[in-house]
């Protein structure tokens, strides 16, 4: 599998946030920071959501894709009580079919509520 990344990271946080291989598009951890000012909305899940979405189809526009070509998701939430209101936003944010999905609870870095990686099928050239 031939793999490019695509290196934004830091020493502090090495991390790319995309790498590809010959059919998809493998999307590191997204947050709900503004794109523009790096802020996040703390407190805030639908905020910190539909940013981390939009996120998201940043990365994917980079490459021609949209969250139609997602075939993966992988949802990290820091609070069970979210759950049922997430799905809400989650529905109206991701086309149907929807994608295969995990979601898992646990401690998020700077205070996020939610993190989302992805991983997209790329279009035939």
């Amino acid at each position: 599998m031939n793999i490019k990344r695509q290196s934004y990271g830091t020493e502090e946080i090495p991390f790319s946030p995309f790498s590809e291989s010959d059919s998809h598009l493998f999307v590191s951890g997204q947050g709900g920071n503004d794109p523009l000012t790096g802020e996040i909305n703390i407190g805030d899940l639908e905020s910190q959501t539909i940013n981390t979405v939009k996120n998201i189809e940043i990365i994917l526009g980079q490459r021609g894709l949209t969250l139609k070509d997602v075939v993966k998701v992988n949802i990290f939430l820091t609070n069970r009580q979210h759950y049922a209101q997430f799905n809400q936003i989650y529905s109206l944010l991701f086309p149907r079919p929807y994608p295969a999905r995990t979601l898992i609870y646990c401690d998020l870095n700077f205070d996020l509520l939610v993190e989302i990686d992805v991983i997209a099928k790329l279009k035939p050239v």
